[in-house]
């Protein structure tokens, strides 16, 4: 069949016309709405920052920002399609596990602003307080943290009254709302009490151990699944504004003032910004990031509740879930379509012109070319996203791949023929490194988890299997190790581990020192003592120069006590204004002697208030045979005694 040449090149130019078309269309923007779960102020700020700096104009997307809708949930506007994207806290877990197809894209606060709100004058000061009381807050939206809080106290649902939420900054003081408690942001409500110096008590999940997610973006699942590359872009920009907001606060303020209808004064955004970066802790945690195992704690409490079936699944709310390969962009597989059409009709015309024979060699050549360049595709990708080194028999670096050398810090040629020892942190665990020691010395398969220091001083985690190397004979002549980089993972079990604000073991992990070093006095028979320690008038400072400086004041003890202690030694905020240390190896009065010098150092530290500040010490001292709320019984009751006696003393237990 005979096809002229003229015919070919119209065809050819009608393809490429097609591609500019195509091309065109996939730069139009596409209009989305973000449901807010509150009004303009800074708890969205990021959003604005992305809408005014033009990411999300550069993402391709135009977003409408809509405030609040009281009648309606974030959750249920997003589902009914009236909006692509949604904010909400930790209780879309609750959405998903009742069959709600909601997926979290992003979490922007580590941390959850709500606490309980009670005027001073109640002397509700803990979820202990609230039997029989009159409790305000959003039940089954927004108050996965404050049931979580109730459960760790026993606090029962027909213990207290639950009334809605009126919304109302003045709930405490309103007549019409008639209540004793009321849920609000620690970043927002407070500002309205301490404008009016109305002194309050706030009552914050984080003190008892509770510590959830905030302000997550979520999507409908199907909506994700059918526009995968838009979701990713929103979530891209979204972040891309946060981290301007946290780093420019005064100027995305302005800018809200000048182009939002916001209640709130300048003064009091400011505030609510302070407030809200803390909460993100961008600086230790990467924006958005958000991990399935907290999200599930949170299905538990939900679970024990009997608010779903114990059977209740929530798999796919994570949105990593639904990108088992890397996402293209839609415009990007257009124009690779197009161009794709235009090479083909190249092709034909190639095809038509030259002989059979040299378009048989031309095709066989270009496989194999592909089949090569394939292989070689695959090893570099390997290289540079696997971890893996090998070693000879007597320990010697033999080589390693590019992510290793990425990760460490150290070129390859730096690393070749030293010992995998160069890697190891100071505070490597001595066990698991003798463990693996013994491993390769009988030539035997090991796995574990390592602390490495890389080049620049960094600290990082790899999750490691080691496998012994054989030649054709069966003799091991080496070892193969291939690792994966678990640093988040560690950084996010830190954070489950740590008081928020000081850095201090929390008392989750208090347990845990305490049950091994009862275990090695016990094994070994020497001392264990414990003291326990209280700022004395810490409620006036709040009171009188505000929570912040009352964080600050928490904040520069917590730093004394890891500056003036042994490194043995653990310290933990035990709740508000207490700390307690383990001390291991320690008698009565060597723990008296060591609450003495930081008796001392607190009293001459400057802290930010008129007057200098003391504490309070009760020490006690374990006899080997008490349980462990027998030793903190005496060591409370000795702290108890020491502000009894008129404080800034040191008491010892009997």
């Amino acid at each position: 069949m005979q096809i002229t040449q003229s015919l070919l090149w119209r065809l050819f130019n009608i393809v490429l016309l097609s591609t500019m078309v195509l091309t065109s269309c996939a730069y139009a923007k596409e209009n989305v709405v973000l449901q807010l779960k509150w009004k303009h102020q800074f708890q969205s700020a990021g959003f604005y920052a992305a809408q005014s700096q033009g990411y999300f104009a550069a993402e391709g997307l135009e977003v409408e920002i809509r405030e609040v809708d009281k009648k309606r949930s974030a959750s249920d506007i997003v589902l009914s399609g009236d909006a692509q994207f949604g904010i909400a806290d930790a209780g879309i877990v609750l959405s998903r596990l009742q069959g709600k197809p909601v997926v979290a894209i992003a979490a922007i606060f580590q941390h959850s602003p709500l606490v309980l709100l009670a005027l001073e004058s109640s002397n509700i000061i803990s979820p202990l307080e609230l039997k029989g009381k009159r409790v305000m807050f959003q039940k089954s939206i927004d108050d996965a943290v404050l049931v979580a809080m109730f459960m760790e106290m026993g606090l029962s649902e027909d213990q207290y009254e639950h009334v809605p939420h009126s919304f109302r900054s003045d709930a405490l003081i309103n007549e019409n709302d008639k209540i004793d408690v009321m849920s609000a942001y620690i970043t927002d409500q407070v500002y309205y009490y301490r404008e009016r110096k109305i002194p309050i008590n706030i009552i914050s999940p984080a003190n008892y151990g509770i510590d959830f997610y905030g302000e997550m973006i979520f999507v409908e699942e199907q909506y994700l699944i059918d526009n995968k590359e838009q979701v990713a872009a929103f979530r891209r920009a979204s972040i891309k504004g946060w981290q301007y907001a946290i780093d420019n606060p005064q100027q995305i303020i302005n800018w809200m003032l000048n182009n939002l209808s916001i209640e709130k004064s300048k003064e009091q955004l400011l505030f609510e910004a302070q407030g809200t970066i803390r909460l993100i802790r961008s600086q230790l945690v990467e924006l958005g990031y958000f991990s399935t195992q907290r999200l599930q704690r949170i299905a538990n409490i939900y679970k024990e509740l009997k608010l779903v079936p114990a059977d209740a699944d929530f798999e796919g709310i994570h949105y990593k879930h639904y990108y088992s390969t890397m996402p293209l962009d839609k415009r990007w597989l257009q124009m690779a379509g197009s161009i794709s059409l235009a090479l083909l009709a190249l092709i034909c015309v190639l095809w038509i012109i030259n002989r059979k024979l040299k378009q048989q060699v031309a095709f066989r050549t270009h496989e194999l070319e592909q089949v090569t360049h394939s292989m070689i595709g695959y090893l570099k990708v390997i290289d540079l996203y696997t971890i893996t080194c090998s070693t000879s028999i007597d320990n010697r670096i033999t080589a390693v791949s590019s992510a290793f050398c990425t990760l460490s810090g150290y070129t390859e040629q730096e690393i070749i023929g030293k010992s995998p020892t160069m890697f190891h942190h100071p505070n490597s665990d001595a066990d698991i490194l003798k463990q693996r020691s013994q491993a390769l010395y009988n030539q035997q398969y090991w796995s574990g988890e390592l602390l490495y220091k890389s080049r620049q001083g960094q600290d990082f985690w790899l999750a490691i299997e080691i496998e012994p190397l054989k030649n054709k004979q069966g003799d091991v002549i080496g070892f193969t190790s291939v690792s994966v980089d678990i640093t988040d993972k560690k950084k996010v079990e830190a954070l489950s581990l740590t008081d928020s604000l000081t850095g201090l073991a929390n008392r989750r992990q208090l347990d845990c020192v305490f049950t091994t070093e009862m275990a090695r006095a016990r094994r070994y028979n020497t001392d264990l003592a414990i003291v326990m320690i209280d700022i004395d008038h810490f409620k006036r400072i709040n009171d009188r120069y505000g929570h912040i400086v009352g964080d600050d004041v928490i904040k520069g003890f917590a730093n004394l006590l890891q500056t003036n202690i042994r490194q043995d030694d653990t310290p933990c905020r035990w709740g508000g204004e207490e700390f307690l240390l383990i001390l291991p190896n320690t008698d009565i009065d060597g723990a008296a002697r060591i609450a003495n010098l930081l008796r001392t150092a607190f009293a001459l530290f400057e802290f930010p208030t008129d007057n200098a500040q003391t504490c309070s010490f009760g020490t006690a001292q374990w006899n080997h045979t008490e349980s462990l709320d027998g030793l903190l019984g005496r060591a409370d009751k000795a702290l108890f005694q020491a502000k009894d006696n008129g404080r800034n003393r040191i008491e010892r237990a009997s």
